[in-house]
């Protein structure tokens, strides 16, 4: 039996051909670790409906659910009262079962109205909504899946 060696052009095609498949598998691999979204504790972050983060140190995941309900005043209109909005959010400390937070807002607050801004402890944590956009306009039909929260968590001192 005679055995053939492989000529330069042949050994340099497999290389590149490996070379590909290699960079093929790398591209298609699913990594977790690159999709999470990481924030600091005593940090302002925005989520759209849907989304959640990885809150450091302590590894949390914290996560906005759905929109209860909007019922502030929209634009251009006068109204008795200012109204309110809620959101559902959960908190989850790593190997523990998600807990489910209800976050209100009261009438045209934004981030800088910090005076407004609602606290809510829970587990050993303090959650704030500090805006909650789209604001309702009173010709426009919104989505609540369309809905972005500023939310603020810190621990509890």
């Amino acid at each position: 039996m005679k055995i053939k060696k492989m000529s330069n052009s042949n050994k340099i095609f497999l290389t590149v051909c490996f070379l590909i498949l290699f960079l093929i598998l790398l591209a298609t691999c699913d990594n977790e670790e690159s999709e999470n979204i990481y924030v600091n504790i005593n940090e302002t972050f925005t989520l759209k409906c849907g989304e959640s983060v990885i809150v450091k140190p302590d590894n949390l995941d914290l996560g906005f659910y759905e929109v209860i309900s909007d019922s502030r005043c929209p634009t251009n209109l006068r109204c008795f009262w200012e109204g309110a909005a809620e959101i559902k959010v959960w908190i989850c400390e790593p190997g523990q079962s998600a807990k489910f937070i209800k976050l209100p807002i009261y009438g045209d607050v934004t981030y800088e109205d910090t005076i407004r801004h609602v606290v809510v402890d829970t587990l050993s944590y303090q959650l704030s909504l500090l805006q909650l956009d789209p604001y309702p306009d009173e010709f426009e039909e919104r989505d609540y899946s369309e809905y972005e929260a500023t939310i603020f968590i810190s621990n509890i001192n």
